[in-house]
């Protein structure tokens, strides 16, 4: 059989065309990039006027265009129902190619630009699984031929071989993505010291995972009122951009729905314009909301804004409801550990801080006084005739002194000095950056709020003898510094005993 010139420039277009989409699927490493080598290699070997590749949205039972050449910018359908809207729409019902050699004889075909002529969309099918559609337009009459067109069938099987690599290659990097991200949390959260801290380096980290996002953490406490705790990615808002959402909006659907809510733009039809969602976030196109849950209880949300329209991806989604479930089982085991420390370190009875906690902040202080040469001092006071309180009145009126004498301090003190029950009766104050005038208008507030206190029980009256020591005039340990302290207040106490003999 005799090869003319025409069939040789045919066969060799289809092996240049075969050859690269084998490349293509070789190196397909993600969606993007076959996608767009496959728009690329449509328009150059095939001459056509515009070239679009819908992918299936199973959820919505509509194909979407997930990547176009030729297109301005708002033309062309970007949704399109399967089976009642469009050419592509048909296809991918039937999963059959289509060829409309002229579309103002087509009833299915909707008009996006006036040129065109002519339209071919051929199903993207991997073992029967339809993935999505190609669809390639024409501004000429009857434009593909039947060689064109086996040689586009063949083509498009093979870039659907290739799309199902890239989706398997993303699949396979998501989960890698999750595992690298679990990693980061539960180091985090091993490191983090406070609740605070873990916050702020969760919220950072989901910043960096979905790029050019904003990050808000809110938590509940027990009453059910939320606060927002940690933001990342843009200046903080104010909390009332959230009281909307959490009563009727996506936080309060994530919330109801017990996992992951995603809320976009909805796109623009033909009969009407696109509704403007209510976000979170202003300027946001796109939010997710994720609650974070352990075992039954709520502990918050976390709410990722993005300023573009369909900014996250199934696999987004799926990321941030891992990266939600892990951060709750974060924060949760941060505060059990918070709550042991608190429990370890406060006094049953008053609610202030107990020995123990004393000791570790005369050691904090110390540390710190060394490195910025700040001096401190502490304030201790022993209830004088408490032991009658619990004789003459009972142990019940014995507690109510002591927490009375607890809330009386923590009402006389500074927001960083830091209230302790020594002993029984026992009482200490760190007091940092005081000198010793400041400290003596600290024990007269004490004595005249103890007496006031002591006025309402005449059978028992208590009154405060002080000891004080300074950092670091008396002592350069915190072993010294308390030794000085307690031979100080029992030497008042034994002035305080003979002069009442």
């Amino acid at each position: 059989m005799e090869i003319t010139g025409k069939d040789l420039h045919s066969s060799i277009r289809e092996i240049a065309v075969l050859q690269e989409v084998t490349e293509l699927i070789l190196a397909s490493g993600d969606t993007e990039t076959v996608l767009h080598q496959t728009l690329l290699i449509v328009r150059n070997y095939f001459g056509v006027s515009n070239c679009a590749i819908f992918l299936v949205d199973e959820a919505s039972g509509e194909v979407y265009r997930r990547a176009s050449n030729g297109y301005e910018p708002g033309q062309g359908h970007e949704r399109m129902k399967i089976g009642s809207e469009g050419v592509t729409g048909y296809v991918a019902q039937t999963r059959q190619p289509m060829y409309v050699p002229d579309v103002s004889k087509e009833p299915r075909y909707l008009q996006a630009q006036a040129n065109i002529k002519s339209e071919l969309a051929l199903p993207l099918l991997v073992r029967d699984e339809l993935l999505g559609v190609l669809d390639m337009e024409s501004d000429k009459l009857d434009f593909f031929t039947d060689e064109t067109i086996g040689l586009m069938a063949l083509f498009a099987a093979q870039a659907a071989v290739a799309l199902e690599n890239a989706k398997l290659h993303t699949t396979e990097r998501r989960r890698m993505r999750q595992i690298e991200f679990v990693n980061l949390i539960a180091r985090s959260a091993t490191n983090a010291s406070e609740l605070g801290q873990l916050l702020m380096t969760l919220s950072e980290l989901v910043s960096d995972t979905f790029e050019g996002s904003e990050v808000s953490i809110l938590l509940r406490d027990k009453s059910g009122n939320f606060s927002l705790e940690a933001h990342a990615g843009g200046d903080k808002p104010h909390f009332s951009c959230f009281q909307d959402s959490i009563r009727h909006g996506i936080i309060a659907e994530a919330l109801s729905a017990r996992m992951s809510v995603l809320s976009e733009n909805a796109p623009a039809s033909a009969t009407s314009p696109a509704p403007k969602r209510k976000f979170c976030i202003e300027g946001a196109a796109s939010e997710m909301a994720v609650p974070l849950l352990s075992l039954s209880e709520t502990l918050g949300v976390v709410v990722i804004s993005h300023r573009s329209e369909n900014a996250f991806s199934t696999d987004d989604r799926s990321i941030a409801q891992v990266a939600g479930d892990v951060c709750a089982t974060a924060v949760r085991n941060v505060q059990l550990a918070e709550e042991l420390r608190r429990l370890a370190n406060t006094d049953s009875l008053t609610g202030i801080y107990n020995q123990r906690y004393f000791h570790v902040v005369v050691n904090h202080e110390i540390t710190r006084a060394k490195r910025f040469a700040k001096p401190f001092s502490v304030l201790m006071f022993d209830l004088k005739n408490f032991r009658a309180v619990n004789q003459s009145l009972g142990f019940d009126e014995g507690d109510r002194t002591l927490r009375s004498v607890a809330k009386l301090l923590t009402s006389s003190v500074r927001a960083m000095d830091t209230c302790c029950r020594y002993a029984g009766g026992q009482f200490a104050l760190i007091l940092p950056e005081i000198d010793e005038a400041k400290v003596d208008i600290v024990k007269k507030k004490i004595s005249q709020g103890i007496s006031e206190l002591s006025a309402r029980t005449e059978k028992a009256r208590v009154e405060a003898i002080f000891a004080v020591v300074h950092y670091p005039t008396d002592a350069a340990t915190e072993l010294e510094l308390v030794r000085v302290l307690l031979n100080r207040m029992e030497k008042e106490k034994e002035k305080s005993r003979s002069a009442g003999a």
